[in-house]
């Protein structure tokens, strides 16, 4: 008997011992933590092809919490969480632009924009009103002017800038960045005369010349712009660049952008952001390719090569990222210079130049592989992008496959037959959606009307497979995202107009992807941005209208009503 009751006894202290254990693992576990803030009622766009919907988003120490419904996570809400009632509203990852030169369009942002004006009159009446509310600026910079018949000659002179601005440098980039206008007083300051040739070598262009005095008109086209722009830098304050700066970080999130790539810039350029950073006034996050500027060729010199190797060593950060090198193959349909298969419709014979030749591409492409880097390329004409096709084919070939995610940028003419090449090759398709060409203006003549239908063929490029990118080249266009969504979507110039080959429209779940999740691909951060998913960075928006309920011609009237990133708002209007 007593043995009986010895061996219960033992075999229920066995059951409590068993019982505490467990009650003091569930003590143990850690209290579930409270959200510091807490998105309910949302119709929110994950980006995230597991989870693509959900209805409310939590987060904490700048991280997402958890995504999923309400009911599930009110268990977030404690007593300091806020709470956002989204009321059925559209929440997004935040925007990250696949192409920027966000230095040069801050500067042309908080300097004069004359893309308003319709005519002669409208320019001078923009220009003089900026001189006058303007009189201490040192040297006045800014951007938008088109090309064709709008001036008498075809470009603009110095003699309006010199009439306006006689005391001071003027420079006014062209809408689509590769021409610069300047005035008598900025080419002194730069040391350019009659005498000055146009720029060879490394650095490629083109001084506009008067063809019966020799003289330089006020134009420089590619490379050329380097010999302005170069001064114009040195000669910038520090504080005043940080000033420009913080007008266009200001633009960008009003406009939904946490995130962009810089297709041109140095190590300078990287230390201002990473000082912007240290200061917590940096709210976009910058990844930047070393080029200088179109027309300006890499040298792959062992100082170049050492700088390449200095920025992916110190920046590699969240906030502040190199690692991708920026060719520039040719230039643009509207000067001529972007480098077809055949000859331009009015210029017989004429097909434009490449930068480089296809010896020098492959070479080149190949050291760079070697090293690890990240090559983007801009190709605009069908003969660049076939060119650089080849080229990163021959690499692969070379080198064998890795992770490269090579990029090519623009494209805005592609044979038929290298379409499929994109996907066959993994080659991510770097669109920046503008719209639309037409006979009558520089691109549409000088393509003619035989090719106009093989102009931005961005649908025809993506449903082979490849990976869509997407951004806005800006300041040739806007940073703001919505029109160009709806561009991409509608292939409309405004209402009204005729669709430009509407079976090339891209939809609107492949442009999303193309802002986010795939740019965030594209940046080698896919597992901290791009997508609303348990664990990473809290960068998101909330719109004034849900993308998928309202017509394609009014996405670009969308505003932003909020925009967070890191978990810390950086713009709020309306919410």
């Amino acid at each position: 008997m007593w043995l009986q009751v010895m061996v219960w006894i033992l075999a229920n202290a066995g059951i409590w011992f068993c019982l505490g254990s467990v009650v003091a693992q569930e003590t143990a576990k850690p209290a579930r933590e409270s959200a510091n803030i807490l998105f309910l009622n949302g119709h929110i766009y994950t980006s995230n092809p597991k989870q693509p919907w959900a209805e409310a988003i939590a987060i904490r120490g700048g991280r997402i919490q958890d995504v999923g419904t309400n009911v599930a996570l009110k268990r977030y809400r404690g007593a300091k969480t806020q709470v956002i009632d989204l009321a059925g509203r559209i929440m997004l990852p935040g925007m990250i632009d696949n192409h920027t030169h966000f230095l040069w369009a801050s500067f042309g942002l908080a300097g004069v924009k004359v893309n308003a004006a319709r005519n002669l009159n409208n320019m001078e009446a923009i220009l003089t009103e900026y001189a006058k509310a303007h009189p201490t600026e040192s040297w006045v910079y800014g951007d938008g002017w088109p090309y064709g018949a709008y001036w008498p000659s075809g470009l603009p002179t110095k003699d309006l800038l010199d009439r306006i601005f006689p005391d001071r440098p003027a420079t006014i980039m062209s809408e689509d960045g590769h021409s610069l206008w300047v005035n008598s007083r900025a080419m002194a300051v730069a040391g350019i005369t009659r005498d000055t040739p146009n720029p060879a070598g490394a650095t490629r262009g083109t001084i506009v010349r008067d063809p019966q005095t020799g003289e330089p008109t006020g134009v420089m086209e590619e490379g050329a712009k380097s010999l302005i722009m170069r001064v114009m830098e040195a000669n910038l304050p520090e504080e005043e660049k940080f000033r420009r700066l913080r007008i266009g970080l200001k633009f960008a999130n009003e406009h939904g952008i946490t995130s962009v790539v810089n297709a041109t810039g140095d190590i300078p350029e990287m230390e201002a952001y990473e000082k912007l950073h240290q200061r917590g006034e940096l709210t976009v996050r910058m990844t930047t390719a070393f080029a200088e500027d179109v027309g300006v060729r890499h040298t792959l010199s062992e100082q170049e090569l050492r700088d390449f190797e200095a920025a992916r060593q110190r920046f590699q950060g969240a906030w502040v990222r190199a690692g991708i090198v920026k060719f520039f193959t040719d230039g643009v349909i509207e000067t001529h210079s972007a480098a077809m298969l055949e000859p331009y419709a009015d210029t017989p014979g004429k097909k434009g130049e490449m930068l480089y030749t296809p010896e020098e591409l492959k070479q080149d492409f190949l050291e760079l592989d070697r090293r690890g880097f990240q090559v983007m390329t801009h190709a605009v004409g069908d003969g660049a992008v076939r060119t650089v096709l080849d080229a990163y084919e021959f690499v692969e070939k070379q080198n064998g496959p890795r992770d490269r995610r090579w990029r090519i940028e623009h494209m805005e003419v592609v044979d038929p037959a290298d379409r499929p090449r994109f996907a066959k090759l993994g080659i991510i398709a770097a669109f920046q959606p503008w719209c639309c060409p037409q006979l009558g203006d520089p691109w549409g003549d000088h393509v003619g009307k035989e090719r106009l239908s093989a102009g931005l063929p961005w649908r025809d490029v993506i449903e082979p497979g490849a990976i869509l990118s997407m951004g806005s080249d800006w300041p040739v266009e806007s940073l703001n995202p919505f029109p160009i969504i709806q561009t991409g979507a509608t292939r409309r110039t405004g209402p009204g107009k005729d669709a430009f080959f509407p079976n090339q429209a891209l939809t609107l779940d492949q442009m999303l992807a193309g802002y986010t999740r795939n740019n965030a691909y594209t940046e080698f951060m896919e597992k901290q941005i791009g997508s609303l998913e348990t664990g990473k960075l809290a960068d998101l928006i909330v719109l004034s209208q849900d993308l998928y309920k309202i017509p394609a011609v009014q996405i670009g009237k969308t505003k932003v009503l909020l925009t967070m990133v890191d978990g810390r708002t950086v713009w709020r209007s309306g919410l």
